[in-house]
């Protein structure tokens, strides 16, 4: 058995806390997982008390929850459960299918979608997906992504650079222009003129549609493989 600090450490928020309670007893049947059941409320009051990051633990690796559920756009939710657990890694698991929930999710930067259909294996293997670093989108979400663009009339692109592949993959994972340029060791400013650049060859405005851009051409790993 794994060390306590070896385990993915997480949250999950529902309204209903015989269903949050159960999934964590569940997840934590896998021994590098260890799971906490929060209410939305009780989360959301934190946040209008100004309170500063949660103190009953280390720092949470996965927050998961139904966007949906939470009367905030998922802007601000990250935004707010970054500053309550001071975790990266956000998913949305969720009843809602639309295209407008999930669009939102991705461009505020969740590092996965999935459907509350999935099984719990698969919902595993995301977990520990998206802890590995990866952003893992379910082909029911995939699907809706790929019906909006076919209706949609696009130029086609002009190529891009390695540099100009690198920021916008990054961009579309969720990193900030100050992280891909530590990476990178350039300035954030030089890595905002190749996000332009990028984006300009692909006729994409904001990072939304990087996001779209992505999914659509296999930039973001899908949930598809862990069937």
């Amino acid at each position: 058995m794994p060390a306590a600090d070896q385990a993915i450490s997480m949250v999950v928020i529902d309204k209903d806390p015989m269903f949050a309670m159960g999934l964590c007893a569940l997840l934590e049947k896998k021994s590098e997982i260890q799971a906490v059941a929060r209410a939305p409320s009780d989360v959301l009051e934190t946040f209008q008390d100004h309170h500063a990051k949660d103190q009953t633990g280390p720092q949470i690796d996965i927050v998961l929850l139904d966007p949906a559920q939470l009367d905030l756009i998922p802007s601000k939710l990250v935004q707010r459960l970054r500053e309550r657990f001071g975790t990266r890694s956000l998913i949305s698991y969720t009843n809602d299918l639309s295209m407008t929930l999930a669009r939102s999710c991705l461009a505020a930067g969740f590092r996965g979608v999935l459907p509350r259909t999935i099984g719990l294996e698969q919902l595993e293997q995301a977990i520990s997906a998206v802890h590995g670093g990866a952003t893992c989108i379910d082909p029911t979400f995939a699907n809706l992504f790929e019906t909006a663009q076919s209706t949609t009339s696009v130029s086609r692109p002009r190529e891009l650079t390695e540099r100009e592949i690198y920021v916008l993959k990054s961009v579309a994972f969720g990193k900030s222009l100050k992280e891909i340029g530590l990476e990178l060791e350039l300035s954030s400013k030089t890595i905002e003129t190749y996000k332009a650049r990028g984006s300009s060859k692909l006729n994409l405005q904001g990072r939304r549609a990087i996001v779209e851009y992505a999914i659509r051409n296999g930039w973001v790993q899908s949930e598809e493989r862990f069937g």
